[in-house]
């Protein structure tokens, strides 16, 4: 049976634990959450140390919140993957959003022990997560992809690599891109609309087959038009994720305008206090500079 380890149980990784399990998998989970370790335990899983876990999987997969906690666990912390002696895992699937030169780096310390690194990242947020088909933007070397789909199958509906380390961050940079920007315009064309008090669901039916519909407008017009900003991607990750890109265009020098106002708009967002909420909730930005919230 194929083992794999899994580090990070937050809103995207318990689920994708789940469904590994309901495929058989034999899994082994570790976070610093102990009541999420005891939900995928009463599953079949088995939560157990990093240092255990390196000696017992072949596979070990990373969904964490960002760079500096994906090095800790891999090389840099007290407990890191690379300080144990025995270490039987030879591939790691890292599944978080980290910016390219953090995943290149990663790549290159994790090689230099004889372990291969994939920057995986993913879209689909949780309720993709929950149904076992988030789409997967894959940085790896050709040789690896069918062993890497084979490990992620339960859990994804389209593995696609992208190119070499690095590039599966740089493609989920661009689609947060236009995610993210897709959610503000969604958010400018409801608080049009509310001005008008036209009805929200007959405006979802009348748009929704053409040219402006999207995966995103049925993803975040029902939470917007239910108010409801239960998080499936937090507005917190999202700012994560928006201001690597900003960072990681800078570093070649590009100048992307659009990307660095939806920046802004989330930050302002986050410093009111609503980090924790989905990102359709970003429409409350724009009802409060409206006088409409």
């Amino acid at each position: 049976m194929m083992k794999i380890g899994f580090i990070g149980l937050g809103i995207m990784g318990k689920p994708m634990v789940k469904n590994l399990l309901s495929a058989d998998k034999e899994v082994y989970v570790n976070d610093l959450n102990k009541e999420a370790e005891l939900e995928v335990v009463q599953l079949g899983a088995k939560a157990v140390s990093i240092e255990e876990m390196t000696r017992e999987v072949d596979y070990m997969i990373t969904m964490l919140p960002n760079g500096a906690i994906v090095k800790s666990v891999l090389y840099s912390g007290e407990h890191a993957i690379l300080n144990q002696t025995d270490l039987k895992v030879k591939l790691v699937i890292d599944m978080s959003s980290l910016t390219p030169n953090e995943s290149v780096e990663i790549n290159k310390v994790m090689g230099e022990r004889g372990i291969k690194y994939v920057d995986a990242p993913v879209s689909g947020g949780e309720p993709l997560a929950i149904t076992g088909e988030l789409a997967v933007m894959l940085g790896c070397d050709e040789s690896s992809l069918d062993e890497i789909k084979t490990v992620l199958a339960p859990i994804s509906a389209s593995v696609v690599r992208v190119g070499d380390v690095g590039a599966g961050s740089v493609v989920k940079l661009a689609n947060q891109i236009i995610v993210n920007t897709n959610i503000a315009a969604l958010s400018e064309a409801v608080v049009l609309a509310k001005k008008f008090d036209i009805d929200l669901n007959e405006m979802h039916q009348a748009i929704q087959s053409g040219l402006a519909g999207s995966a995103v407008m049925e993803a975040k017009f029902p939470k917007m038009i239910e108010e409801d900003y239960q998080p499936g991607g937090t507005l917190n990750i999202n700012l994560k994720d928006l201001k690597n890109v900003v960072s990681t265009a800078d570093t070649v020098g590009l100048t992307l305008p659009v990307v660095s106002q939806i920046k802004e708009i989330y930050k302002s967002e986050v410093a009111n206090g609503n980090g924790l909420n989905d990102h359709s909730g970003i429409i409350q930005y724009f009802e409060k500079i409206n006088n409409l919230g």
